[in-house]
């Protein structure tokens, strides 16, 4: 049948019924519903692996620093205290300071003391330091310019000649620009300080002290690096941070979302590794820390995750977490072992 201007006259039969139109938005639906829950779980695993991804780059960057620092402990120190340790004695934390010579500053060694048949004092018994102009890396030439004002340098004992059983780190603040004076008839390089006034920064296990003499001393830029978790878990927002006493007393976050930092530590030729050492560091090298195992455990910035597993410190704790491990061998302390060996 056609218009009444030819064209063909659709039939009513061609449209679509009520059933079908339901059937359609149904179908519909369910499509859009795919798309917006596929859209979803993408976003989701994109969060996800953001974070893990930050979580991992976080974790390497904070073992890789930590162990480089490690690498360069002992140099130009003596052995026995390359490293402070501070163990938590359980699951928290650990803290851990490395030491180590600047090697753009020199090293010297305070003039002879005793001359008038007294015993030496300490170096933080007097806010006055007389220094050897000729001995160690100084020059009569250069020694004034060696060290300046507002530097931070640290007195560490050559052995233990005080008999104590410990090992002696002084860090003090020069006050005064060194010179060279003629104290005692020879020529002698002074330098004002404030002694102790740094000591109290350094978290000192049992063995160490600030008891040096001015006898039995090397003086010089020591880097006095150290490693802690802050705040500690479970709190939020754990830090990785470092702090180098001698260019700065403050602590700077170094890698974020860090939970634990755990350190061992392996001394002269035994092969176990210890949480702390079994005795303080002396002038025998079976003493010394020769190695260190650092184990670091970071985790990812908000919580329930896929992948997510219970805290050590708090059960509620659901983070996705990573824990990365390495071993360093302080090549300077076995450097040293070695050459006494030789001796």
């Amino acid at each position: 049948m056609n218009n009444q201007d030819g064209s063909p006259a659709l039939s009513g039969t061609h449209g679509f019924t009520l059933f079908e139109v339901v059937v359609a938005l149904a179908v519909t639906t369910t499509m859009i519903g795919s798309v917006f829950g596929l859209m979803a779980g993408g976003q989701t695993t994109f969060r996800r692996e953001t974070q893990v991804a930050d979580m991992q780059m976080s974790t390497r960057a904070g073992l890789q620093l930590l162990s480089h620092d490690l690498a360069m402990a002992g140099y130009r120190t003596p052995p026995a205290s390359a490293i402070i340790w501070a163990d938590s004695g359980g699951l928290q934390p650990d803290e851990i300071t490395i030491v180590y010579a600047d090697p753009d500053v020199p090293l010297s060694q305070p003039i002879e003391c005793g001359g008038a048949g007294g015993p030496c004092g300490t170096i933080g018994q007097s806010s006055t330091l007389l220094l050897d102009p000729e001995a160690e890396d100084l020059t009569l030439a250069t020694a004034e310019n060696a060290y300046e004002e507002g530097m931070v340098l640290a007195a560490i004992e050559l052995a233990d000649c005080n008999n104590d059983g410990q090992v002696g780190i002084l860090p003090f603040l020069v006050t005064q620009p060194p010179t060279i004076t003629n104290a005692g008839g020879f020529p002698t390089l002074s330098i004002n300080h404030n002694p102790g006034s740094l000591g109290s920064e350094i978290n000192n296990p049992g063995g160490f002290n600030g008891q040096v003499d001015e006898d039995c001393a090397i003086i010089g830029r020591f880097r006095l690096i150290s490693y802690r978790v802050s705040p500690p878990p479970p709190t939020g927002a754990p830090t990785l941070e470092r702090r180098d006493l001698t260019v700065s007393g403050d602590w700077i976050p170094v890698a974020h979302n860090i939970e634990n930092l755990q350190v061992r530590y392996g001394a002269g030729e035994d092969d176990n590794m210890m949480d702390a050492p079994a005795v303080t560091p002396s002038d025998d090298p079976l003493t010394w820390i020769n190695r260190v195992a650092v184990t670091i455990t970071g985790r990812t910035e908000s919580t329930r995750l896929s992948g997510s597993s219970a805290g050590v410190f708090d059960a509620e704790d659901i983070y996705v977490r990573i824990t990365l491990s390495s071993q360093v061998g302080l090549r300077n302390i076995i450097n040293e072992a070695s050459n006494r060996a030789l001796q």
